[in-house]
């Protein structure tokens, strides 16, 4: 009988062990993430995007390493770094397709292509899958002229998107951001 309690007492103290490293890891990604957000208050994005990969690095599975994935990217994107935003973007579409953010990653996927010069072969057949995305669910509208979806995003961005009968409009900090027509 005393080895039975012995062995469900080192059981139990296995796991609160175990469950208390958890938590201290989700509070450390926390620290991490919040740290990012800090910095970006303070207008140092190369240090906010130091803690976002750290984030990712540290806490693949973390809720907020997809927030962190989606702040990289921009952060390439607000940075004029294009290739590396439509990597982080196409990449972050992948990753999280259930995302709320993900409708937000493609918009600027298509706002990077349109504006290239010249776009490849690849390029073009990739704007032209992202515009059929956008169009493939039917909307319904019931008295109302449009649907609209916001989101705010880790670098303090706010967009709306609207979905009209015939054209998309997506807005980045209250300024139209780009228009998709079918």
């Amino acid at each position: 009988m005393k080895k039975i309690n012995y062995i469900f007492l080192i059981a139990a103290g296995l796991m609160v062990i175990l469950s208390a490293r958890e938590l201290y890891a989700i509070e450390y990604a926390r620290a991490r993430y919040d740290s990012a957000i800090r910095y970006i208050k303070n207008k140092k994005p190369d240090f906010a995007l130091l803690e976002f990969r750290s984030v990712i690095r540290d806490f693949p599975k973390s809720p907020l390493a997809q927030r962190s994935a989606f702040a990289i990217a921009e952060h390439y994107y607000d940075s004029k770094m294009y290739y590396d935003a439509i990597k982080g973007f196409a990449e972050y579409v992948k990753s999280y397709p259930d995302s709320k953010a993900n409708v937000f990653a493609k918009a600027y996927m298509l706002k990077m292509i349109e504006e290239i010069a010249d776009p490849t072969f690849e390029e073009t057949n990739m704007l032209e899958d992202i515009k059929k995305e956008f169009f493939s669910t039917p909307l319904f509208l019931l008295f109302k002229e449009y649907k609209e979806t916001s989101y705010k995003s880790p670098y303090r961005n706010k967009f709306k998107i609207r979905y009209y009968i015939d054209n998309i409009e997506v807005y980045r900090n209250d300024q139209l951001f780009i228009r998709i027509t079918q």
